[in-house]
């Protein structure tokens, strides 16, 4: 963003870059980042006027953790909450700056916005939504997911509910007040299961338990948006496991001789990548175990829903028959009744 900002800190002036913009901070491009509690006195230029504030440093990004998320380094900044009519001003032409900047953004198709503050979560999560067909915006702060929906407003948003600044959890009640945000609907990740109540109540739309996968970032993400699917992605069929149990189902794709995957939603997330009416794959967050065994958990399944999406499997691991794997799964369910009697 073409935007003079000046700032003086440490008894230093400089001219800085200004990377990213919201109501409430900003991130400024420098390649020595001041300490985090530094306060800076800010001075942009707008319409020919100049306009002061006070700042604090939240965050800082050092070179070798910006290299890796495609960002510079800097610092962001918080605003200091405005306390005298030179504040005001400052907040007003920030307001117009925002609004501008937002006019001027086109939409093109699904974009999501995701946080977390380990750069390696966001790599993963960032490439596999950028191959299922998104656009992607990363961010490791809550003012950053702030300032990325504001420039872009987006279609999911997923971040962490420990995010340094503006947890997750505060910031389902930052875009609630923003008009244009209040419905993006938010996925809320957590390395604590026993937050997805915590979570629903504070109006997030979906959760997801660390440690999660890509497969199931992409199947998350990709069912909420009501208007921009991921066009790699087509959804041919959709139900309730409590009206159309996985077996049936699976035995109907067999028949059929279908190839896609079929994803399950419950209290965690399962797969089946199938090609001519076989298994070749299947997965289920919170377990490290074969396609065989995955399944013999996946068909306990009796809640949650399914989609049945046309894709083509990445890899064959094995070409498991459905009635072999289901008749096995049913032993197995006879053992462990006989054993309970």
């Amino acid at each position: 963003m073409d935007l003079p900002v000046e700032i003086t800190a440490q008894g230093v002036t400089r001219r800085v870059v200004l990377q990213d913009l919201s109501r409430t901070g900003m991130f400024l491009q420098m390649p020595a980042p001041f300490p985090i509690g530094t306060e800076i006195q800010l001075c942009i230029t707008h319409e020919g006027r100049r306009f002061y504030a006070l700042a604090n440093v939240t965050h800082s990004l050092g070179e070798a953790e910006a290299r890796s998320l495609g960002r510079a380094a800097g610092v962001g900044i918080a605003f200091q909450e405005a306390s005298t009519p030179m504040d005001h001003l400052f907040a007003i032409a920030i307001e117009r700056l925002v609004r501008e900047r937002r006019e001027q953004t086109q939409p093109l198709g699904m974009h999501v916005v995701i946080a977390d503050r380990s750069v390696r979560v966001l790599e993963r999560m960032s490439t596999a939504l950028d191959e299922a067909g998104c656009t992607v915006a990363i961010a490791t702060t809550g003012m950053e997911v702030l300032a990325a929906c504001l420039r872009r407003v987006p279609d999911v948003v997923l971040v962490e509910r420990d995010l340094p600044v503006l947890d997750g959890l505060r910031l389902i009640s930052e875009l609630a007040n923003d008009p244009l945000l209040a419905m993006v609907p938010v996925i809320i990740t957590s390395e604590q299961p026993g937050d997805i109540d915590i979570a629903f109540e504070a109006g997030a739309m979906d959760f997801i338990a660390k440690p999660f996968t890509s497969v199931e970032v992409v199947a998350r993400a990709r069912r909420l948006p009501a208007a921009t699917p991921i066009v790699t992605d087509r959804v041919v069929l959709r139900g309730s496991l409590s009206e159309l149990s996985l077996a049936a189902l699976l035995t109907m794709l067999e028949l059929e001789r279908k190839t896609g995957r079929v994803v399950l939603f419950a209290a965690q997330t399962g797969w089946i990548d199938l090609v001519d009416g076989r298994i070749v794959g299947a997965g289920c967050s919170g377990f490290n175990a074969t396609t065989q065994d995955v399944m013999m958990i996946l068909l306990d399944w009796t809640h949650g829903s399914f989609e049945v999406v046309a894709t083509e499997p990445e890899q064959v691991e094995i070409m498991l028959p459905i009635t072999h794997l289901l008749l096995e799964h049913a032993r197995i369910r006879d053992e462990q009744v006989a054993a309970a009697g």
